[in-house]
């Protein structure tokens, strides 16, 4: 895995172009083939970035199914927005003339 293909991840994952390293560590920790864990060390992330440091074999495994994972949180919480949006326009939408 290339450190370009590595921050097209962290791009996808944060949604930011500069500032994605601590995030794609903290998302990675979940994936560690050694457990989980609340993150991986962000420099190891930095390394991997500005190619320093060969990025792990276990990392180019997780990173497809980490996107994916996410992606389905976004649209499940996509999914309720929209809910949430047609419940507050029926509740605003006008009824039928009311009755004197």
């Amino acid at each position: 895995m290339t450190p370009g293909l590595l921050a097209k991840a962290g791009e996808a994952l944060t949604g930011d172009t500069e500032e994605w390293s601590r995030a794609l560590a903290r998302a990675l920790g979940a994936y560690h083939p050694d457990g989980a864990r609340e993150t991986i060390d962000p420099r190891s992330v930095s390394r991997w970035r500005n190619g320093s440091l060969e990025i792990l074999p276990w990392v180019e495994e997780a990173l497809p199914q980490l996107l994916r994972d996410h992606a389905a949180e976004l649209e499940a919480h996509a999914e309720r927005m929209r809910e949430a949006a047609d419940d507050i326009e029926d509740e605003l939408r006008p009824r039928g003339p009311r009755e004197i």
